[in-house]
């Protein structure tokens, strides 16, 4: 971080800030790591807007043996949240002129000479090599005669002065993001989402109570987050709307099964498959087999987005039984893509498949298959480079109600075929 100086005329005075400036990217300021491993006699320091449920972590830490302290210079592992920089930070659009600029303005004004010699003093103690200032300011300048850099304002962040010191002790310590804690925060006992699961869930969801869409996210926000990643994301991506009609969508443990994803709750409205899939990736936990999944239960998505996709891309294009019948031969079509490039893409070659008479309209029927029909347990479903066939066993998932001790069975007149718990 520098210090940077901000100045602005106010008639006969003038104000001189003194502030930590940030650097052009944010994240310069501190470097988070990865792969937390908890150690005997850990000092844990929680960096404001850290996101994580405070019983949870007590339990936590005694499980672990760790401890948390409200110091930073006594913590030996900084926990950083998704909304910590935000919380530390403050911004303001400025416009700037070079101190060389600046300094002759100032000294062709009258001042107070307290006012000339704090400005000096704050040059002084920076050197910056331009000054920052409101609008208003900008103009006088203009007017006078004196050069701006920019005619447009620009954003210039800086840190909260109540957070400076926190920040220098915090420099040469590792810090480590929050989810690195969220994913332990529900112990070894935290129910994880198999298939069985999400479907109970997904009927839950569709009901018309309300009190089953909270149980629902009760036991979202109760489960292994890891174990259960790409059905927690799919569920909030497919029912973001229906979340958001709920009170306790603020609760704090909602709240933190949602930061795991390094997301608010307020922007899962704006999740689609590509993100999921991406969300995936960043925590390290996207595997064939969840590919699979993702691309059946949102296929339809793929099919109307797949020339904008960034998880799966057409390969191949073949004609339908009716354009084959015409030309009474088949072909496909190989696709050629060239990623990061705003270039179309074009088909290369095409390739001669052996003639096939298509008998009668029974079988033309049969040739072109409705979408649900896509994915068949029988056979192995072939999407680019995705080769995934799920072999998941007939087992009976049942939820302990243990695991939701503050929650009672709900009632209702409504015939769901759901399970309750």
């Amino acid at each position: 971080m520098e210090q940077i100086i901000i100045c602005n005329r106010s008639g006969d005075a003038l104000e001189v800030e003194l502030v930590y400036g940030m650097p052009s990217t944010k994240t310069d300021i501190y470097t988070v790591s990865k792969g937390y491993v908890p150690a005997q006699g850990d000092s844990i320091f929680l960096m404001p807007g850290v996101n994580i449920p405070r019983v949870k972590l007590k339990d936590l830490a005694l499980n672990l043996g760790v401890k948390i302290v409200r110091d930073a210079t006594r913590a030996n592992i900084i926990i950083s949240g998704k909304a910590t920089m935000n919380k530390i930070t403050c911004g303001r659009w400025l416009h700037n002129a070079t101190t060389e600029e600046f300094t002759k303005y100032v000294a062709n004004l009258d001042f107070d000479q307290y006012y000339i010699d704090k400005y000096e003093t704050a040059v002084a103690a920076c050197n910056p090599e331009v000054i920052y200032m409101e609008y208003s300011t900008k103009n006088d300048l203009n007017y006078k005669g004196y050069k701006v850099k920019d005619a447009y304002s620009s954003a210039v962040h800086f840190v909260e002065d109540e957070y400076k010191d926190m920040l220098d002790s915090i420099q040469n310590k590792t810090i480590f993001d929050e989810s690195e804690l969220l994913a332990m925060i529900n112990g070894d006992d935290a129910v994880t989402i198999t298939p069985e699961v999400y479907s109970q869930l997904v009927k839950m969801f569709e009901s018309s109570d309300q009190d089953n869409h909270i149980m629902a996210m009760e036991i979202m926000a109760n489960s292994n987050y890891i174990d259960s990643a790409l059905y927690l994301l799919l569920l909030l991506e497919g029912y973001a709307h229906k979340i958001g009609d709920c009170h306790t969508r603020n609760h704090v443990n909602f709240k933190s099964m949602v930061s795991y994803f390094t997301l608010a709750v307020k922007e899962i409205g704006w999740l689609d498959p590509d993100k999921i899939a991406k969300k995936l990736v960043t925590l390290d936990l996207l595997t064939k087999d969840w590919t699979h999944v993702l691309l059946q239960e949102r296929v339809e998505w793929f099919i109307r987005n797949i020339a904008h996709s960034t998880t799966f891309n057409v390969s191949e294009i073949v004609p339908t039984p009716e354009i084959q019948i015409a030309i009474n031969d088949s072909y496909s079509g190989d696709i050629e893509y060239k990623p990061n490039t705003k270039e179309v893409a074009s088909v290369t070659e095409f390739s001669i498949l052996p003639e096939r008479e298509i008998e009668s309209e029974e079988e033309e029927r049969v040739a072109t298959p409705e979408m649900e029909a896509i994915f068949t347990e029988e056979e192995d479903v072939v999407i680019g480079e995705v080769i995934a066939e799920l072999d998941i066993e007939d087992t009976e998932v049942t939820l302990e109600t243990e695991l939701l001790s503050n929650n009672h069975q709900i009632e209702t007149n409504e015939s769901t075929d759901i399970d309750w718990f």
